[in-house]
């Protein structure tokens, strides 16, 4: 197989309500739909999920960009292969970091490949064509009135897990008071690094909450002070924002800065690197379960073929299309069943685009070859 096209379109999709973490508010949500053409005549569609600043992740949507105009093209240009793998293992050999770009392209190519196969891609990866159980992240609310609702509806929904942001240590004291209205529900917290060792405290009152996890409480590039962290605490941590590797994956193990590891398709360069880290997390007996990225419905099929795998037994931050944006890019949005979303069970990625509904989101858009 060679590449003989690639389209990329930027799209900005309209959030439901803003979303709130400790990095900021998104109210519209500007994201890249990439689509590689192979010359067996099969393509495959994957998003490019960078935000437009480097407040979450080093990569924006600018940066990516140019990596994929000026490195990677380049470098696959007339590269032939036969599997996605291949692709993987020839990028990360030339090309150092850039894992948001290298996985929107490789992604890509596992779709467009699933195709070739007559698969769905998550059988193709050791999955399983069923329906997956979902949790749901939720933004941070400064109104208790407006968290309750918030909760209320994830619940009726049906929403195996929820997860909260917290945006400062103050925060705590919303998610004490919300475990006495909701006892038993499946809960956990995510403070995308805004607590330090001098929050302890605050630390220590989480930990007495019965959460399923505390996501990164600190600094995105630390994986000692976690390990401290986790000695004072029996809520078992998970790492995210500094795990964009299997030899990341492999420090937190060694250090045991975590008990659990949330793993993004697109943060650690790619499938072919995400079922590295699987079959790591499994070896090793850390929790793996499937984040997202504010994604569109693209980048939510790639996460539900993951989390098919059985090694996935916490629900993940795979919403439904209408949890999130006013309208998706799918021609049949994810739909919440009991608490699941399905799998197709059609070959490739199993979600169609909505062209027109692309175009009417679109902000810019360019053929690289």
């Amino acid at each position: 197989m060679r590449i003989e096209h690639i389209h990329l379109q930027q799209i900005s999709l309209p959030l439901r309500s803003p979303f709130v973490t400790a990095h900021g508010i998104t109210k519209q949500r500007v994201t890249t739909l990439l689509t590689v053409y192979l010359n067996n005549g099969y393509s495959g569609v994957s998003e490019l999920p960078a935000f437009t600043d480097s407040r979450y992740l080093p990569e924006t949507q600018a940066s990516t960009w140019l990596t994929l105009q000026q490195e990677i093209v380049p470098l696959l240009r007339h590269f032939e292969f036969t599997t996605p793998q291949e692709v993987a293992q020839y990028l990360q050999r030339y090309l150092r970091g850039h894992q948001l770009a290298r996985a929107a392209m490789e992604t890509a190519i596992w779709a467009a490949y699933a195709l070739k196969l007559r698969q769905p891609l998550a059988t193709l990866i050791g999955g399983a064509v069923r329906p997956i159980p979902v949790g749901i992240s939720l933004g941070h609310y400064t109104e208790w009135s407006i968290l309750v609702k918030q909760v209320k509806a994830a619940v009726m929904a049906g929403y195996r897990r929820v997860k909260l942001k917290l945006t400062k240590p103050a925060d705590v004291d919303q998610i004490v008071a919300l475990r006495q209205l909701y006892p038993r529900l499946n809960l956990m917290v995510d403070a995308n690094s805004a607590f330090t060792l001098a929050d302890l405290a605050q630390l220590k009152k989480l930990d007495r909450l019965n959460l399923k996890l505390i996501e990164q409480p600190l600094a995105a590039d630390d994986f000692v002070e976690h390990a401290y962290l986790q000695r004072q605490l029996k809520t078992p941590l998970c790492l995210d924002e500094n795990i964009h590797s299997l030899a990341d994956v492999k420090t937190a193990a060694a250090l045991k800065s975590c008990q659990a590891i949330n793993l993004k398709i697109t943060r650690v360069g790619g499938l072919t690197a995400a079922l590295d880290i699987v079959k790591y997390c499994q070896q090793h007996r850390l929790l793996v379960w499937c984040g997202g990225m504010l994604g569109s419905g693209i980048s939510r099929a790639f996460d539900l073929a993951l989390a098919s795998r059985p090694e996935f037994t916490l629900p993940g931050d795979i919403s439904a299309s209408q949890r999130y944006f006013e309208q998706d890019v799918l021609t049949q949005p994810l739909t919440l069943q009991q608490g699941c979303l399905k799998v197709a069970p059609t070959p490739g990625l199993g979600v169609q685009l909505d062209r027109q509904r692309v175009q009417q989101t679109l902000k810019q858009e360019t053929w690289l070859i």
